[in-house]
């Protein structure tokens, strides 16, 4: 029997992870409100699931957002101006612009949720990995990394992306319900006997962050 060619189907809808950065030196209580609304907006439209907003706590005026999709088409289309929306003030302006200016669009390639997700946190890690060996190694090693945390009670979960467009480069995001359980998992021999193993095959950066307030 003869057959047709082959007809593979693309997935139209992908979910998609954003991941923007930017540094101010605008005081916290005037900028971190600034960033809320703006991320608040971004919720109202089409295709958005969820979001983490962040302060780098180690780095003073240093903040991460990642916002999560569905469909590249829903993507762009929150990228532009809503044309329904009131105009928005300079300011606004001038932050999403910086925001999309370093976004890095990045896709899940695992994730574990234990107590919560990451914006009911008290304590969230972001990890950066640019691999130099097998991505498939650095998976598992990551994988490894994060099974320390498990048994800790005050553990909630983890996420690992990669990015579009280098498939070396990493994303990781881990949360703890309060500091001081993330401060014991960093602090014990498993977590610095699989940090060492990571950082074998890729070059790491660690950020602790704190969620932003949302009262």
């Amino acid at each position: 029997m003869r057959r047709g060619p082959a007809v593979y189907q693309r997935d139209l809808n992908p979910e998609l992870t954003v991941m923007g950065r930017v540094l101010t030196s605008a005081p916290p209580q005037v900028f971190e409100p600034e960033l809320l609304a703006y991320a608040r907006h971004r919720e109202s439209r089409r295709g958005f699931v969820s979001r983490v907003t962040a302060a780098l706590t180690e780095r003073p005026g240093g903040y991460v957002f990642l916002d999560r999709w569905i469909g590249m088409d829903r993507l762009l289309q929150a990228a532009h101006p809503d044309p329904a929306a009131p105009a928005a003030p300079a300011g606004p302006r001038r932050l999403a612009a910086s925001l999309h200016a370093q976004a890095e669009l990045l896709v899940t390639v695992g994730q574990m949720t234990v107590h919560g997700g990451p914006a009911d946190a008290a304590q969230l890690l972001f990890v950066r990995a640019v691999v130099s060996g097998e991505p498939e190694r650095f998976e598992l090693d990551f994988g490894s990394l994060v099974g320390e945390c498990v048994p800790e009670e005050g553990f909630g979960g983890s996420t690992l992306l990669r990015s579009i467009a280098d498939p070396y480069v990493y994303a990781g995001l881990l949360w703890w319900r309060d500091a001081a359980a993330e401060e014991r998992v960093r602090a014990s021999v498993g977590w610095r006997d699989r940090r060492a193993r990571l950082a074998a095959s890729a070059r790491i950066t660690e950020e602790p962050a704190r969620p932003l307030d949302e009262s």
